[in-house]
């Protein structure tokens, strides 16, 4: 679809499918990529692209990183628009969750209890290229291995590895390391 957002949900939608017909276990699906320079014009109150906009401390419209054709205000206007379109893509996660819990597995649980979802990012501030302090997003039940509705907050230097191992040992216990840990997270358990 030339709409985004509809070819959006159509990805979403498929992945979707794909689990609850137990094609696979596993997707991986990029929203946007960090060097992405779609417009997000579609968005109301947004001008420019993606990636112009996460460098938001600059609102002239002439580094490198922008389009040579929009400009903004002020820098709080140009993040608020960065803001908006970090929304739109939390809007369509939030419509992925709500496709997978509103199917029902044979036992009467949703797929999405049954599925551990990661949603994140790899830069913390796009402005900065800072990869500290990442937000992450754990939803759904993992079949009853993730105690969910609660906000966890972790040490800065915590590794990402301690959140992969975790969900790959609710899989198969027997994996020893991912990356450079063999240190599971304990606080996602149910």
């Amino acid at each position: 679809p030339q709409d985004y957002q509809e070819y959006m949900r159509l990805m979403l939608d498929m992945i979707t499918l794909a689990y609850w017909a137990d094609a696979t276990r596993v997707s991986s699906f990029m929203l946007d990529h960090g060097q992405s320079n779609r417009y997000f014009n579609f968005v109301d109150g947004v001008q420019g692209t993606w990636h112009a906009l996460s460098h938001w401390k600059d609102a002239s419209g002439d580094t490198e990183d922008d389009d040579g054709i929009t400009s903004w205000g002020s820098p709080e206007v140009k993040r608020d628009q960065y803001n908006l379109v970090t929304e739109w893509h939390h809007r369509q996660i939030a419509y992925f969750l709500g496709r997978l819990k509103q199917i029902k597995e044979a036992d009467g649980s949703s797929l999405l209890d049954n599925s551990a979802i990661v949603y994140g990012s790899s830069l913390a501030d796009g402005h900065e290229h800072s990869a500290k302090n990442l937000p992450v997003l754990v939803a759904g039940g993992g079949g009853g291995s993730i105690r969910s509705g609660r906000e966890i907050r972790f040490r800065r230097d915590t590794s990402m590895s301690k959140l992969h191992l975790s969900l790959l040992r609710m899989v198969d216990p027997e994996i020893e390391r991912f990356g450079e840990t063999q240190d599971a997270m304990t606080e996602l358990n149910g």
